[in-house]
Order: C-alpha cells, then sequence, then structure tokens
C-alpha cells in the first residue's frame, strides 16, 4: 500500500512574507526618494520675498536702496560689443548698498542676482558683458585693479574700496527675451538663505 505524500509548498508559498513586505516596501521607498527631491527643490526655490522699500531695506548686515534699471543700454567701453542674439535684449542693473561694518561684505560677497519675469521665470547675470561695466560686479563691491590715474574719473569713485557707512554701487548685466526685458525685476539670492529673496520694484 503507497503511503501518501505531501506535496512541497511552492516558491510563492515559501516566501509569501518576504514578497508582501517587499510589495509595501518599493512604494513607501519611492514615495520617501520622490518626497526628498521635492522637498530638497522646494526648499531652494526663491519664493519668499523681501521687497526693497523706495527709502532703503535692511537685510545681510546691509542697507539695500532701489536699483536703476537700463534695457538696451550703451556699452561703457570703446570696444564694440557682439550684438545679442535675436529676439533678446541687455539690461544694465545698477545697485546701490551701504553697509555700517565692513566685515558685513564677507556675507554679501556670497550673493547671486538674478531678473526675474512676472511669470516667474529668472536669468543669471551674464558674465560676458564685461563691454557694458562701468561699476564693480558682485555685491560686494571692490577696489580698482588700475591706478586711478588711468580710469575714467566718471566711474573712478566707483572703483574703491567701500567704506562703512558710506553707499556704494556695483552693476549686473543680462541678455533676456525682448519681450520681458521692460517687465523683469532685479532680484538676489543667497544659497544660506532660502527660500528668501530680496526683490528690487521697478
Amino acid at each position: 500500500m503507497m503511503t501518501a505524500r505531501r506535496a512541497k509548498p511552492n516558491w510563492f508559498r515559501k516566501n509569501t512574507v518576504a514578497l508582501a513586505a517587499l510589495v509595501l516596501t518599493v512604494p513607501v521607498l519611492g514615495w520617501w526618494s520622490t518626497r526628498s527631491d521635492y522637498k530638497s527643490w522646494y526648499d531652494s526655490e526663491p519664493r519668499d520675498p523681501v521687497v526693497v522699500a523706495a527709502g532703503g531695506t535692511a537685510y545681510q548686515d546691509a542697507t539695500w536702496y532701489n536699483a536703476s534699471v537700463e534695457v538696451d543700454p550703451q556699452p561703457k567701453s570703446s570696444a564694440a560689443p557682439e550684438p545679442p542674439p535675436e529676439g533678446t535684449t541687455r539690461v544694465r542693473v545698477y545697485l546701490r548698498i551701504r553697509v555700517d561694518n565692513l566685515a558685513a561684505l564677507e556675507t554679501l560677497g556670497g550673493c547671486r542676482v538674478h531678473l526675474r519675469a512676472p511669470d516667474g521665470r529668472i536669468w543669471d547675470e551674464s558674465n560676458l558683458e564685461s563691454a557694458f561695466h562701468d561699476r564693480p560686479t558682485g555685491c560686494a563691491g571692490g577696489s580698482d585693479d588700475k591706478l586711478q590715474r588711468f580710469r575714467n574719473p566718471r566711474i573712478a569713485q566707483y572703483y574703491l574700496t567701500p567704506q562703512a557707512g558710506k553707499p556704494f554701487e556695483t552693476v549686473a548685466v543680462f541678455v533676456v527675451p525682448t519681450e520681458v526685458a521692460e517687465s523683469v525685476q532685479p532680484t538676489i539670492t543667497w544659497a544660506t538663505k532660502l527660500p528668501e529673496y530680496l526683490a528690487f520694484p521697478r
């Protein structure tokens, strides 16, 4: 007489618990990874404006004044610049800043100057537009790399080391689509201050 043998459990039965755990774990890991990426992106987006008032606004250990914006500016050097790409326009921005303590210039040095359109698009400063610079670039000012007697007297005053309590000016030049050139707004960001950004109304 033959004795009955119990069938061996198949692979799926033996691994039911592991498969169930996998079904739960994969979506959770995917959600967690997506959430981390989204949070990282969201936290680095400039979305909380600190608007500069007409009389000046204190921010980052400095006082910021209204920016001056020029659309399609004239070059400031004798060299003939290349025309911008078709459908684009240059925009020059002058920033006016005052620090009461020169140590604050180190904090300002990490700034990034942008132009922001009403629809949220952002353009970074162009580094290839030196023919349009007649001030130091960046937010910390700068000293002259030439002897003062070789600098045009009209702009020599801007290429001096900033003085505590006295406003100084810097410049940023951009190339943006022509259709937004009249509406873009200068903004400044610091990686350590995001999502806040400094906004200069036009």
